[in-house]
């Protein structure tokens, strides 16, 4: 199963603000959505500097992108074998989930790229890791600046051709994959909608719609943070989407409500028995490959 190390750093996960939520009445509903799904979307883990330089600062693959804001963000281009027989070598555009960080899962994306026979490339949010340590702060739009300087990085200066790449989001990393795969991007040779798929582990909806369902979403529309339902429908690539059916963080109906959505669906899995932080990575990188297998 995929863990990665946040526990120790006591980070905490999507599911906290349950609670929370209810215990604001007397207040408004907007103001009290608003800033608890701030709160909960991005609960960047507090990681001291010895852990990335034990780590993440010693690796050859390391390499740093600018967002269009001069944000310095670190990524990490993990190179896996090569797919025999295959007519193109893939490239995962991975985003991670919101108690993580690159950091932490450096041992995951090491084992995604052998594993998969693919070339991975996992870049970091502003407001994450070392960014985090350079005193910014994370947010809805510093993810979208942080994917889409990911992208430029691949398309614009590896030429890596879209056609090679999947966008791959876990958890709230499905928001900015979504939003990557459903719409152009500014000042790159190259679109996303014509990469070869997308992956998804664990989507959420929408963050609101994580923490109080659809209807509260619509009475702090402004308020909400990347709504996923307004836009995979504009995504053009199979869609693969995996989640657990026992999942008390993202409820394993932001998953179905999404495929159903789609415009060219990948066949579902749906994990019996399992949650959000103990998805099974035998089942996974299975279904993973059976995805990859049909784009190569």
């Amino acid at each position: 199963e995929y863990r990665s190390d946040a526990s120790q750093f006591g980070s905490s996960h999507f599911a906290s603000g349950r609670e929370g939520l209810s215990c604001q009445r007397g207040v408004s509903v907007q103001f009290a959505m608003g800033g608890l799904v701030a709160t909960l979307a991005f609960p960047a883990p507090p990681v001291p500097p010895y852990y990335y330089e034990r780590d993440l600062l010693k690796r050859s693959d390391l390499v740093y992108l600018t967002t269009f804001e001069d944000e310095r963000i670190p990524a990490v281009h993990v190179k896996g074998p090569r797919q025999p027989g295959s007519r193109r070598h893939l490239t995962l555009l991975y985003s991670h989930g919101n108690a993580e960080d690159i950091g932490l899962h450096l041992p995951y994306i090491d084992e995604l790229a052998r594993d998969l026979k693919v070339d991975v490339f996992s870049y970091e949010y502003v407001g994450y890791s070392l960014s985090r340590l350079q005193g910014a702060q994370p947010t809805e739009d510093g993810c979208i600046r942080s994917v889409d300087a990911a992208w430029r990085y691949l398309v614009d200066e590896l030429k890596i051709p879209p056609k090679d790449i999947v966008i791959f989001g876990r958890s709230i990393g499905s928001g900015p994959s979504v939003d990557l795969a459903s719409r152009k991007v500014e000042g790159s040779s190259g679109s996303p909608l014509d990469v070869a798929g997308v992956l998804l582990q664990s989507p959420i909806e929408s963050g609101a719609r994580v923490i109080a369902g659809p209807i509260t979403s619509y009475l702090g529309y402004s308020l909400d943070i990347f709504r996923n339902y307004e836009k995979i429908d504009k995504i053009t690539a199979p869609v693969a989407i995996m989640h657990g059916t026992a999942d008390t963080v993202v409820k394993v109906t932001n998953g179905e409500n999404l495929h159903k959505m789609l415009k060219s669906p990948f066949r579902p899995l749906w994990i019996d028995g399992h949650g959000h932080n103990d998805m099974p990575n035998d089942r996974c990188f299975a279904y993973a490959k059976s995805f990859l297998d049909t784009l190569r």
